[in-house]
């Protein structure tokens, strides 16, 4: 077991076009498992998991202001975050903490409808970058 009580479960990558983005996930081997728009986020999402390679969860901004706004200023494309499974959030989070890491929460607990309304954050790691937690049900 790791200090943090973290196990991951996907990368992040935001794109300004996805159908392209797909394109490539699909000839990798990727599989497209869910698609949904989630409107707490405002963005569009697809999970798209792989038999032998890491899930990759594909990030398209949706019509109006959006978290990716920024992440996709300098390029029209990014691996912007990891994302990782905790059991107990508020354990992990203070695990964290307790190892020395500033952690900066970008965006607090929300229900997340790709993940069946399991609860989703985000915080940047000073000298990591930014980590989602999915927590467990």
């Amino acid at each position: 077991m790791q200090a943090f009580a973290l196990r991951f479960h996907h990368f992040g990558l935001a794109s300004r076009r996805p159908e392209q983005t797909l394109k490539f996930l699909k000839g990798l081997g990727h599989e497209v498992a869910r698609q949904v728009y989630d409107p707490l986020q405002n963005v569009n999402l697809w999970l798209c998991p792989h038999s032998s390679m890491p899930t990759v969860e594909l990030v398209a901004p949706a019509e109006g202001q959006g978290p990716l706004d920024a992440i996709l200023t300098q390029a029209s494309e990014s691996i912007y975050h990891l994302c990782y499974e905790t059991e107990n959030l508020k354990a992990s989070l203070e695990a964290l903490k307790a190892g020395g890491f500033r952690v900066i929460c970008v965006s607090p607990p929300k229900p997340a409808i790709l993940f069946d309304d399991r609860r989703v954050s985000f915080y940047m790691i000073k000298d990591f970058g930014i980590i989602e937690l999915l927590e467990s049900r």
